[in-house]
């Protein structure tokens, strides 16, 4: 991935979220503190190029909805396609050693004597 550690991640999520100009960034990163962190950006451009780099997810879409009844706003319904948003979860490296897909047993005591059925 782009950044080089959770740690560094943070840092440069903060500043791209934060109200901060890119001028204010790049003189954040030029004090002598934060150059001892040794991150792998050394300015407000690169931070944005590396951010930029990240995978993005799944779109959201916006439909319409029809009513028979007079509103005051039309009807919107934002949605995500469930398909998009599986290929986002298995494309992306931080789940690859998360995801598990083999069935489990589920008992409510440890003498399994009532098994739980669930999705």
């Amino acid at each position: 991935y782009p950044f080089a550690s959770k740690e560094e991640w943070e840092i440069g999520d903060f500043l791209l979220r934060s109200p901060l100009s890119m001028a204010a960034i790049d003189v954040f990163l030029k004090l002598p503190l934060v150059q001892k962190l040794c991150l792998s950006f050394s300015n407000a451009r690169e931070l944005q190029s590396r951010a930029e780099m990240l995978p993005s997810g799944p779109s959201w879409k916006c439909q319409a909805i029809p009513s028979i009844y007079p509103t005051k706003y039309p009807i919107q319904l934002f949605w995500r396609d469930p398909i998009e948003c599986l290929e986002s979860l298995f494309a992306n490296p931080l789940f690859h050693d998360k995801l598990d897909f083999t069935p489990h047993r589920v008992y409510t005591m440890a003498a399994h004597l009532i098994r739980v059925y669930s999705e």
